[in-house]
């Protein structure tokens, strides 16, 4: 089995953080967000990670940190959001780039999810399948692909429908049997934007598919909130650097922190707030805040934003 991790997307909503990195490049609890998903991926399964012409030489670095690991990174033809192939799209190329001839497993590369890989693949027991998360809110539910099932099996899939008949939703976690793969690539080139449609198709073509229901944890990290949140979830280890804790630089830490090591920061507070590399801060008081790489802040007050200064 090969294992795709899509990581092209342009994430707009997480901009001006996402202007020039990959969203799942960006830290979470000390690590890159994908960094994540590839430590859950058991070590005998080949990894290819889609991403795009504009993120390329980042992910070739990022790729450094993990040379223990059977990594590719593909690289599709694309600098920005009007030209990318979108998410089945991605697939399609992988699949036909590499003649992709075996099972594979496509997850989406800002997911960050509690459960084990290993307890999806023993569920799948060779047939199509996706793991999904009950939100248990209908208005939160319209914003991802909703599962119907009976048991464990998919009657339905609507994507971000405007009236939902569930409130479990896909993760953007799907398995796919080596015998489904044309099906897939024919799919791709008809319906490049919507990877939601594999399931769909499956039911429309009368194949049985199956859903992981899990529980636990699980953010796609699509908003500014559900970043933060997902670093203060991953984050209850972490300790800020000892060195932003000497007495003589006036500085109060509270909940869970990202300071990278290169920024500056004296006669402040900082709480549930992730600080990216060479941030000057100053006399502030930032409260669940992402500050942006080299933002200089001084004598504010900030609460609930993405900060570039």
């Amino acid at each position: 089995m090969k294992v795709l991790i899509l990581a092209g997307g342009f994430a707009k909503r997480l901009q001006p953080l996402t202007a020039d990195k990959a969203k799942t490049l960006l830290p979470l609890a000390g690590k890159a967000v994908i960094s994540h998903i590839v430590e859950n991926v058991p070590a005998h399964f080949p990894i290819i990670v889609s991403t795009n012409t504009a993120f390329e030489n980042d992910f070739h670095e990022w790729r450094k940190l993990h040379a223990d690991r059977d990594i590719t990174v593909l690289v599709e033809p694309s600098t920005s959001e009007a030209t990318k192939k979108g998410s089945l799209g991605a697939v399609g190329l992988a699949i036909d780039q590499f003649k992709i001839d075996e099972d594979l497993l496509i997850i989406g590369g800002d997911n960050f999810f509690s459960f084990k890989i290993e307890d999806f693949m023993a569920f799948t027991q060779n047939q199509p399948a996706l793991a999904a998360y009950d939100i248990q809110n209908v208005e939160d539910a319209k914003k991802y692909g909703v599962v119907i099932a009976e048991g464990s099996v998919v009657k339905s899939f609507q994507e971000k429908p405007e009236h939902p008949l569930s409130t479990l939703v896909g993760a953007c976690f799907y398995y796919v049997p080596q015998r489904y793969l044309p099906m897939i690539s024919e799919l791709a080139v008809r319906l490049p934007d919507r990877i939601g449609a594999v399931f769909e198709n499956f039911l429309e073509q009368g194949v049985e598919s199956h859903v992981y229901t899990f529980t636990g944890y699980w953010n796609d990290i699509g908003s500014f909130r559900a970043y933060v949140d997902a670093h203060i979830h991953a984050g209850a280890s972490i300790a800020v650097p000892p060195r932003f804790l000497d007495p003589a630089l006036g500085n109060t830490f509270a909940g869970v922190n990202h300071v990278d090591e290169t920024c500056e920061i004296k006669n402040s507070t900082i709480k549930d707030s992730i600080i990216l590399a060479g941030a000057r801060i100053e006399n502030s008081k930032i409260d669940t805040c992402i500050v942006d790489h080299d933002s200089k802040i001084e004598n504010v007050q900030l609460a609930e934003q993405i900060v570039k200064l």
